[in-house]
């Protein structure tokens, strides 16, 4: 590519990341994030859900089987972690991110795995509403996390080499 090329798509230069969460609170945690997606040629991964869908329409997207109400360890749970595997590895391949950035929960487990043995960073921001407790999701993806940070200054106490880098209201 020559220098006329990069001129024309600044995508080519930019770092490729992907954002990846469940829908709810760990999305608008995430999108809290947005002003950080212009510096990033970017993907939104989330659930496919109504009210997800429409982010189509203002974000580069990319969906996810979401998981229904009171979903548990069942049958259907491990279904929905297979199906998400396997769409993870595609969109992990299509976009060959270098940093996973996550707000979590279940849902970006998959991604975050499969990431790393592709070769990506991985970054894992522990919910806001996560004061005193472990979450299980993070505990799984902690020890591949490159980092891990929590916002509350009590959280830190719960994952070794976590980064408190606030957040919280005191």
């Amino acid at each position: 590519m020559d220098i006329a090329d990069r001129r024309t798509n600044t995508n080519t230069m930019k770092k490729k990341v992907i954002f990846i969460c469940s829908n709810g609170g760990h999305l608008a945690q995430i999108r809290e994030l947005a002003p950080l997606f212009e510096r990033y040629d970017y993907l939104l991964v989330t659930e496919e859900a109504e009210n997800t869908l429409p982010l189509r329409d203002k974000y580069r997207m990319r969906y996810l089987r979401g998981r229904s109400e009171g979903q548990s360890r069942n049958l259907q749970f491990y279904w929905s972690l297979i199906v998400n595997s396997v769409r993870s590895l595609k969109i992990l391949i299509g976009h060959r991110p270098s940093v996973i950035i996550t707000t979590g929960s279940h849902t970006a487990v998959p991604m975050c795995y499969l990431g790393k043995l592709l070769g990506a960073r991985v970054v894992w921001i522990l919910s806001f509403a996560r004061i005193n407790s472990r979450a299980f999701s993070a505990d799984i993806v902690h020890p591949i996390a490159d980092r891990f940070i929590v916002q509350w200054p009590a959280a830190q106490t719960l994952y070794a080499d976590s980064v408190y880098l606030g957040g919280g209201i005191y």
